[in-house]
């Protein structure tokens, strides 16, 4: 019986946790790192950088999704920024964190990578990023700016590189809300989109990031019309055209946009969703190259209760409002709340 018990406290030490890392490199002050590494890494794993949105941290992104369990069945590495900058939102407007080497919060993430490459002998073909929000307003910005870093990106609810370009932040209480809520929505050609990413990197003559790209039709915080100019903007840029629609991929109240073979760009309206559009990790991890397409689509799976450190609510939340009995539901600002300890 004791070595039963000495047996299991031994497996729990050696449980991977989210970790906080340290002397990976410089950013803006604020900017943290943190890293979830499943306890058996694949050779050269992966590296998914999963970047929070406004008023998260990267134990609300580290609890939201059930990317962590899939990195202990594949053996990939997750990386979780944080900031606590303007409101916990990244900086996607700065004339920095839109060119290539100017530093700011994409320069501080490039870093991240950097050294989860070096310290989990990380395979630097397949980096990808994943946001949410502001986080995925990051993520293309980081296609933009760094496409000889990141293999693939996804958006969840964001807006097209350099769209927030001149403004004084991108947060819900900005005075300029032109991009993200469109007072007078910013609407460009696809070559005027494909410029402004191209611009973050003159002259860089490599392969550009693949994209794939989500959106729910009931966001009022970051309107729907952003998926077309996102699309429009990455069609240009990975020279791809829309070729067909499916109904009911990955759920039913969806509709998948596929450019050209689907291995570049993909694009996904949620009927009726608002601005927290669900992340089906089967189809993140498949258009990574992650995960196979053997499986077929799954759902996120419901749930009356959110976890500890979940989002309970916010402007757009159309996700659980209850937390589990551990925990309690706090407001953190208009546009999320987190389930905290009792």
């Amino acid at each position: 019986m004791r070595l039963l018990f000495a047996l299991a406290a031994a497996s729990s030490a050696l449980a991977a946790s989210l970790q906080q890392i340290s002397g990976w490199g410089s950013g803006p002050a604020g900017v943290s790192m943190f890293v979830y590494a499943p306890d058996r890494l694949a050779t050269n794993p992966a590296i998914v950088v999963a970047t929070h949105p406004c008023g998260g941290s990267a134990q609300q992104m580290y609890s939201s999704t059930r990317l962590p369990s899939l990195a202990d069945q594949h053996g990939f590495v997750l990386v979780y920024p944080q900031t606590t900058r303007y409101s916990n939102c990244w900086d996607v407007f700065s004339p920095g964190a839109l060119t290539h080497g100017g530093g700011s919060d994409p320069g501080a993430i490039v870093s991240m990578v950097s050294h989860a490459l070096s310290r989990y002998g990380g395979d630097a073909s397949r980096v990808h990023v994943v946001g949410v929000s502001s986080g995925a307003m990051l993520a293309n910005v980081l296609a933009g700016a760094y496409p000889d870093v990141f293999e693939a990106a996804a958006s969840f609810s964001g807006v097209p590189a350099a769209c927030f370009a001149g403004a004084p932040a991108a947060t819900p209480m900005s005075p300029n809300q032109t991009c993200a809520q469109a007072q007078g929505p910013i609407v460009k050609t696809a070559r005027e989109w494909g410029n402004f990413a191209r611009n973050m990197y003159p002259g860089y003559p490599g392969r550009r990031t693949r994209m794939q790209i989500w959106h729910g039709t009931a966001d009022t915080l970051v309107v729907f019309a952003h998926l077309a100019e996102q699309l429009k903007q990455w069609s240009d840029v990975l020279g791809v055209s829309l070729t067909r629609e499916v109904a009911g991929v990955p759920a039913s109240q969806y509709r998948q946009y596929v450019y050209g073979d689907g291995t570049l760009l993909q694009g996904y309206r949620g009927e009726g969703v608002g601005h927290t559009v669900p992340v089906f990790e089967q189809q993140l991890l498949e258009f990574f190259g992650i995960l196979g397409t053997a499986g077929g689509p799954i759902t996120p799976a419901p749930g009356p209760s959110q976890t500890l450190w979940g989002q309970c609510g916010g402007n757009g939340w159309n996700g659980p409002t209850t937390c589990v009995t551990t925990a309690r539901c706090t407001t953190q600002n208009a546009w999320y709340a987190q389930c905290v300890p009792r």
